[in-house]
């Protein structure tokens, strides 16, 4: 009876190691192609804890059996160290660079809030020497809007405003970059299709180098109500359950195809250029994915380098998602990293870098 509950159990394993090997595809493989290894990426933090408490499970009855999670897990360190931390922050420099992002959500204005005041206070608090907003919402004219406002209270001299053409009634909707340094040109990554995501370019030049700051905003899933209450309290009736998980499925597949889409202009983009760059901004993917493997090539991430925890900057019903990302060239090295929850849905991110000495 012992041997049979065992070979269940196995089983059950071998399907754990499975999928979490699949979910380590989900970085190699372009959704367009494939787009159902994304759903395992975003299951990867959960595939890894099941893979865990099998390998423990084997290991406490003395059965090598449990080499097999553990290997696959192994097998997958970049994901993991990609997903957790556990670092130590560093001794703080006055030639510091503190670099911020933030997905403002509007600034709450279409939920009757208005938190720009709060994010001026964070953003002063943290002496940010520059500043990339995603989700950006302009209101007012010259001299009195909500660029000209974040400009003056936080002492950028520098600033890059660009408005997305949606038809939207109220404000302009967008994307900014803030800077204390001087930005010598800016440019509009295009997507195709009708989208409210984009991509925004800021060249701005830090003592003798000029460096490319591309803030980035990537499709969303655009769950409706209803996808979210099915979430949390899925209907008890079988073909209302069906019905909404296929309109749930189809809106993450339609995503994540867009989001490829997306990934491979801006990488396009990259490839044309010489420059040294940051891509900074709102991925919607979590590190184990398509658009986190592409983008992050030749990067440095600031949560992997002084993060700790597993660095959950979504805050929505996903319980442990990082989707909010700072990556920087090698040339520097981290000395800080934070994250602070305001009034979006998104923490803010913080991270102190200085060049290094050669």
């Amino acid at each position: 009876m012992l041997a049979f509950f065992r070979r269940f159990v196995f089983a059950f394993n071998l399907v754990a190691i499975i999928l979490l090997g699949g979910a380590y595809l989900s970085a190699l493989v372009n959704p367009e192609e494939a787009w159902f290894f994304a759903l395992l990426g975003l299951a990867y933090p959960f595939l890894l804890l099941i893979n865990i408490f099998f390998a423990l499970f084997w290991f406490f009855q003395l059965k090598i059996n449990g080499f097999f999670s553990l290997g696959i897990i192994l097998l997958g360190w970049n994901f993991l160290s990609a997903s957790f931390q556990f670092k130590q922050k560093r001794e703080k420099s006055e030639d510091a660079i503190v670099v911020t992002s933030y997905n403002v959500g509007l600034f709450g204005y279409f939920q009757s809030k208005w938190h720009v005041p709060e994010m001026i206070a964070k953003v002063n608090s943290i002496n940010s020497d520059i500043l990339c907003i995603q989700e950006f919402l302009n209101i007012g004219g010259n001299g009195v809007s909500t660029v000209d406002s974040i400009k003056n209270a936080c002492g950028f001299k520098h600033c890059y405003f660009q408005k997305l053409s949606d038809g939207r009634k109220r404000g302009e909707y967008g994307m900014a970059v803030f800077s204390k340094f001087p930005i010598e040109h800016t440019e509009l990554v295009e997507f195709d299709g009708l989208t409210g995501n984009m991509c925004v370019i800021a060249d701005i030049r830090i003592d003798t180098t000029l460096y490319r700051i591309y803030n980035v905003h990537l499709q969303s899933f655009k769950f409706k109500k209803q996808d979210y209450k099915f979430i949390t309290s899925p209907p008890e009736n079988n073909d209302e359950k069906l019905k909404q998980s296929k309109g749930l499925l189809g809106r993450m597949k339609s995503a994540y195809i867009k989001r490829a889409m997306q990934v491979s202009r801006i990488h396009e983009h990259i490839e044309q250029s010489r420059i040294p760059y940051f891509i900074i901004g709102d991925f919607n993917d979590p590190p184990v994915s398509y658009s986190y493997h592409v983008l992050s090539k030749g990067l440095k991430d600031a949560f992997v380098e002084n993060g700790s925890g597993m660095g959950k900057t979504y805050i929505g019903i996903m319980p442990n998602f990082r989707i909010d990302y700072i990556l920087y060239p090698k040339v520097f090295e981290g000395l800080d990293y934070n994250t602070y929850k305001l009034s979006s849905d998104h923490s803010m991110l913080n991270t102190m870098i200085k060049l290094k000495n050669d």
